[in-house]
């Protein structure tokens, strides 16, 4: 079931996303540990900014198993999927869920985010097309785009 976060939900999205990272973006500790910290910076910014952006959870028997962060309505961040919950759909809901927000909320026409060699492939079937060249950062960093 998609949620919107409340402040009691952010000590598990962190753990989701520490568990997402360390098992499925091959890196040594240190870069995985810089992910993650970046990750979490990403939470205290929208604790911030909460006026212009949106973020949910997916919850499944009271275990926050998904979530994903819209920022200024026309940028998703932080998608991240428990990888003992991956292929049933979840992360394909949470992205229905933000486009449908970012259509009617977004100035923009068109929604971006930047990926990681491991779901770029997940992006591409949701229909996001690469807008530019992967960067050279730890789990990678490519730019995608979707027409809303």
């Amino acid at each position: 079931m998609i949620e919107q976060v409340n402040d009691t939900d952010v000590s598990d999205i962190i753990k989701l996303i520490s568990k997402s990272i360390k098992t499925c973006i091959d890196v040594p500790t240190a870069e995985a540990d810089g992910l993650i910290a970046c990750s979490v910076d990403e939470i205290l910014w929208w604790k911030c900014h909460q006026e212009s952006t949106a973020h949910y959870i997916y919850r499944i028997d009271d275990k926050v198993v998904g979530t994903i962060l819209i920022k200024d309505f026309c940028y998703i961040s932080n998608l991240f999927v428990d990888p003992d919950f991956h292929h049933q759909g979840i992360g394909k809901q949470l992205i229905l869920h933000a486009l449908a927000i970012c259509k009617r909320c977004s100035p923009q026409s068109t929604v971006k985010l930047n990926s990681s060699f491991y779901a770029a492939s997940f992006y591409q079937k949701m229909g996001f097309e690469q807008i530019g060249n992967a960067k050279d950062l730890p789990g990678g960093c490519i730019p995608f785009e979707r027409v809303l």
